[in-house]
């Protein structure tokens, strides 16, 4: 990683830029069966994952999207040694790490660090979550948790998160993010709405984009 990981549990977030000729679909198909099995498969790689989970692109319309993306990982280790020493283990260096350019390209790929707040626990296991990007400073997380307390009371919603993101690897302009699960029903647009109401007056985000995902828990 280009920064130093966060003190204490890690949560990191990898936007791939799928390979060339490879597509949406074909991004997932070896993301859900290959690759994601594979990282599950080797103790060396994911024994210290407290949490991986692949969120594959869904089709929205109607809303400002984050482009050229089609899958978000976000893998959690409970502490930074964890994350070193999976990515220093041999498993990794020669089956894992290598099967990556079987998906994705190197330039464009981006990973993140994101200090999360769980405003309501449960958007992982959600049927689908709305990703709202935006490019805002100086946020006040716990403010902004608060707000999203009118989201979350939501029969629409199932789990939400907010997080503060640091880029480490690529070129990525967006400083916060949120994961709002959508239970079954849910419109996208009606949620992404009622969001940009209440950011309103508390984030007043320079720029913000939208990705629908369906969320598979591996771990």
């Amino acid at each position: 990683m280009a920064d130093a990981a966060p003190a204490g549990p890690v949560k990191l977030v990898i936007l791939p830029r799928t390979r060339l000729g490879l597509g949406r679909a074909g991004l997932r198909r070896h993301l859900e069966t290959v690759h994601g099995p594979m990282v599950v498969a080797e103790p060396a790689v994911s024994g210290g994952f407290t949490g991986y989970v692949h969120q594959y692109a869904q089709d929205l319309a109607g809303l400002p999207l984050l482009d050229d993306r089609d899958a978000v990982t976000v893998i959690r280790f409970a502490e930074p040694a964890a994350m070193a020493a999976s990515k220093a283990s041999e498993a990794y260096r020669l089956r894992v790490g290598p099967d990556e350019d079987n998906f994705s390209e190197r330039d464009g790929s981006i990973a993140l660090f994101a200090a999360e707040r769980v405003v309501v626990p449960g958007a992982d296991d959600a049927l689908a979550k709305l990703l709202v990007f935006r490019a805002a400073r100086g946020v006040d997380i716990e403010r902004w948790a608060l707000a999203l307390a009118a989201i979350a009371a939501r029969d629409d919603v199932h789990g939400v998160v907010t997080n503060l993101a640091r880029v480490v690897e690529g070129d990525f302009p967006f400083t916060q993010f949120d994961e709002i699960g959508l239970a079954a029903g849910a419109d996208p647009t009606v949620i992404a709405g009622v969001l940009a109401d209440l950011a309103e007056p508390v984030l007043a985000p320079a720029a913000t984009r939208h990705l629908l995902v369906e969320p598979v828990r591996f771990i």
